[in-house]
């Protein structure tokens, strides 16, 4: 018979007695003692199920010559693979077996730990007592001295790495200790962060976030922000930020730790958005200024030659080479015009250029001819497709002129036609060709301005308007509000009146901004925007305005029926008709004529200032005509004489208004007397 099956036998894990390979049975040795060792011996059986898959691997792949501990291992009791000596020795000769995977209780051979542990749950569970309890120490001193087996250290040690946070260690590995030595454990660095503040569990926890209402517990966590030390879930701590030893936020020298969203984002520096920037504006101020600089004596210099050339030229008299022969006062005027030309600035030889320098064209004798510019004496064509040469037109004052004068009248000023290159022309009125390109405003703008103008006074008044709408309102029943007096009426029928001429300004304006001509389709697009723009605002504003002649017949009725029937009794509450009385019509015809004389005095007030506003547009566009006229925009000028037209007629309309209204003001009064 076999001897009883017992538990363990195998080698102690560690031992260094186990590290060398089993020794098999020879014929020297005594049976009884094979037998005595071998009962003794004790086998080595499986991990928990959570350890299969490292057994598993060592258990296919390891051999039993193969068992020696890793160089590095800081624990070399417990550095022995264990999946390969888990076996069962029996009677006998099982020495050869300790490679293989076998249960210890009925020595039946298992491929991987996962099933044998699973054997053993489903077959060996009705075990005696006894036996189970060792069963059950023995899995946890394996499953123990598994958990101090230093590869799965230094495995969970690099896979700290890969945590979502970021790490605080930045010290490498340190180098494994001598055997024998206790390690000592690293200190976590979030440890050194205060933790007084913290909010203390209670069991029913909820989660401290205003959109969460999750339970704390161990399936949505139960995390504590390291900053505010309030309780969070798992979800709402996934940030992350630098904090001092007092919890404080300390982006240089602090801990990475665990904080939720509210802190995270109200620390200093979330919400700057603007990186750093460098202004170069200094550099690039000073690079312009030489450029600047070297431009303006360019210009100082061809103003000083053109302002002496104008000069000399205007003062040379009238009756200068006239002689006897017949072409000699013709070539005399000429030969003296050439001679100050050229004692401002000396000419280039003609022979030396045979082509014009800005076009390219080669000059001949007769048909491309060579022009000189006055300013800085190069050679140049008068081709007037390209533009290399033109004559520029200047009024020169003379000694007579009054300097006082603010526009020239022709009088004491001499035009003087002055040859210019390209180069020059540019470099003399690029400058107050800018000014005036600035100052100068095209009509479409200026109308569209009016237009803005008459908008911006809409609705400053609208809110009265509606203010007095409100005043006007019947009272309630239940209400204490009095009704609306004469003197309410009356401001609402004036706010009312100013309101209706405004919209029909500002309809005329933006009709006008309509039909300008223009060849551009982007201007034209322009236009009919800005059309329908204001329509939309018209028709919007305007309605209110359609409301009001009703309250007024309404007021206009309950006032008279308030008047005859007394202060206690309101035709607005009873619905009484209001009797004919004489004195009542009497107060009632003064109102009325108090009401027509308002009413003529705020048009004769708005005919004026209308008045005013159209002769001074007109003023402002005849300035522009002239100055247009003076730069010879000769496009500009027509449009700009039509609007003066349209002014013209606009003025005498009003002009007209202004004279009915007079002349009713003079038939009131006549008919009051």
């Amino acid at each position: 018979m076999s001897a009883p099956r017992r538990l363990g036998g195998g080698r102690i894990l560690g031992s260094g007695k186990g590290l060398a390979p089993p020794t098999s049975s020879s014929s020297t040795t005594n049976p009884r003692d094979a037998n005595t060792s071998t009962n003794t011996a004790r086998a080595v059986s499986p991990f928990q199920a959570s350890d299969s898959s490292i057994g598993s691997f060592h258990s296919r792949f390891s051999s039993p010559d193969s068992l020696s501990p890793p160089s590095s291992s800081t624990l070399p009791h417990y550095a022995q693979d264990l999946a390969s000596n888990v076996s069962l020795v029996g009677p006998s000769n099982r020495a050869s077996t300790s490679g293989r995977l076998v249960c210890p209780i009925c020595d039946e051979e298992m491929v991987t730990l996962l099933q044998l542990n699973r054997h053993l749950d489903d077959v060996h569970q009705e075990l005696p007592e006894a036996e189970q309890d060792e069963v059950k120490s023995w899995f946890d001193k394996q499953v123990l001295k598994a958990k101090r087996f230093q590869p799965l250290s230094l495995i969970n040690q690099k896979l700290r790495g890969m945590d979502a946070f970021e790490s605080n260690e930045t010290q490498p590995i340190s180098a494994p200790a001598a055997p024998g030595r206790i390690t000592e454990t690293a200190i976590d660095p979030e440890e050194l962060v205060t933790r007084k503040h913290w909010q203390r569990p209670l069991g029913n926890d909820t989660c401290t976030d205003p959109t969460c209402d999750k339970k704390l517990g161990p399936l949505n966590g139960s995390v504590n922000c390291r900053k505010c030390g309030r309780l969070f879930c798992e979800e709402h701590t996934m940030y992350q930020m630098k904090l001092s030893r007092s919890a404080n936020h300390e982006p240089v020298r602090g801990i990475w730790c665990r904080v939720c969203e509210t802190c995270y984002k109200s620390r200093e520096g979330y919400n700057d958005h603007n990186g750093v920037s460098r202004d170069h504006t200094a550099d690039f101020a000073a690079v312009r200024a030489k450029k600047v600089e070297r431009q303006r004596l360019e210009v100082q210099r061809l103003e000083k030659r053109l302002t002496k050339l104008t000069r000399l030229l205007a003062e040379v008299p009238q009756d200068a080479g006239v002689n006897s022969g017949l072409l000699s006062p013709l070539g005399g005027a000429k030969q003296i015009k050439k001679t100050i030309e050229q004692s401002v600035v000396a000419w280039e030889d003609d022979a030396s250029v045979a082509r014009c320098p800005f076009c390219r064209q080669e000059f001949r004798s007769w048909t491309f001819r060579r022009h000189h510019c006055r300013t800085c004496g190069k050679v140049v064509c008068a081709d007037p497709t390209t533009g290399c040469s033109s004559e520029i037109g200047l009024n020169v004052s003379t000694q007579t002129a009054l300097p006082t004068a603010e526009k020239p009248t022709g009088a004491g000023h001499v035009s003087v036609d002055v040859r210019m290159c390209f180069d020059c022309k540019t470099t003399i009125f690029s400058h107050q060709d800018f000014t005036d390109s600035i100052t100068h405003k095209p009509p479409d703008q200026i109308a569209y301005e009016n237009l803005r103008q008459f908008e911006l006074g809409i609705r400053n008044m609208m809110p009265k308007f509606h203010k007095a709408l409100v005043a006007l309102q019947p009272p309630d029943e239940h209400s204490n509000k009095p009704p609306p007096t004469h003197a309410d009426i009356q401001h609402a029928a004036s706010i009312r009146k100013r309101l209706t001429y405004s919209f029909r300004q500002y309809g005329d304006a933006a009709k006008r901004i309509q039909n300008m001509p223009t060849n551009s389709p982007t201007q034209r697009m322009l236009q009919q925007k800005i059309y329908a723009a204001a329509s939309a605002f018209m028709h919007t504003n305007m309605l209110p305005l359609k409301s009001l002649p009703s309250l007024l017949k309404a007021n206009g009725s309950g006032h008279r029926r308030l008047l005859s029937n007394g202060p206690s009794h309101s035709p607005l509450r009873n619905g009484e008709s209001a009797s004919f009385d004489p004195e009542t019509s009497s107060v009632g015809g003064a109102s009325e004529v108090s009401t027509a004389v308002s009413a003529l005095e705020t048009e004769e007030k708005e005919a004026k200032e209308k008045l005013i506003v159209l002769e001074e547009q007109r003023f402002m566009v005849q300035e522009m005509l002239n100055h247009a006229r003076t730069a010879r925009r000769f496009e500009e000028v027509t449009a700009l004489t039509k609007n003066i037209e349209e002014l013209d007629k606009e003025i005498e309309g009003s002009k007209r208004t202004v004279a009915e209204v007079t002349e009713k003001f003079q038939g009131l009064y006549a008919g009051g007397t």
